[in-house]
């Protein structure tokens, strides 16, 4: 964390997973207060001047009060990432057996059992 705390301040802030440990190290980047973005809620209590921003990634983007942020990310961001292969694709695990295991596979992610995307073909 100190090496990223060396490279702010952060203009723009976004955790992909939202989890607990990916809002606390944001908060952690926000010394002076301020807010990050996450594609989920607040998961654990942050210092009063760090503010969650949860927002339906596609419907924040389209907001005029995130116009700033939609443009860094369209026009600046994203074209350097993907022109210098700074992007994985996510890597998952497909489920076979239909949409009959879909109710299996959602239990597994709830209890802990999987790590990362599941994928299941409603039509297999």
């Amino acid at each position: 964390m100190e090496k990223l705390r060396e490279h702010g301040p952060y203009k723009y802030l976004f955790t992909a997973s939202g989890d607990a440990a990916s809002q606390k190290a944001l908060a952690t980047l926000l010394p002076n207060g301020g807010k990050f973005a996450s594609v989920l809620p607040g998961a654990v209590e942050l210092p009063q001047n760090v503010e969650v921003v949860y927002t339906a990634f596609s419907q924040a983007a389209q907001k005029e009060e995130y116009s700033d942020w939609r443009n860094f990310w369209y026009q600046e961001y994203l074209p350097e990432v993907l022109a210098r292969n700074l992007v994985e694709p996510v890597k998952f695990t497909k489920v076979g057996g239909g949409l009959a295991a879909m109710q299996q596979a959602s239990q597994d992610v709830f209890d802990g059992k999987v790590r990362g995307k599941l994928v299941v073909d409603p039509q297999e």
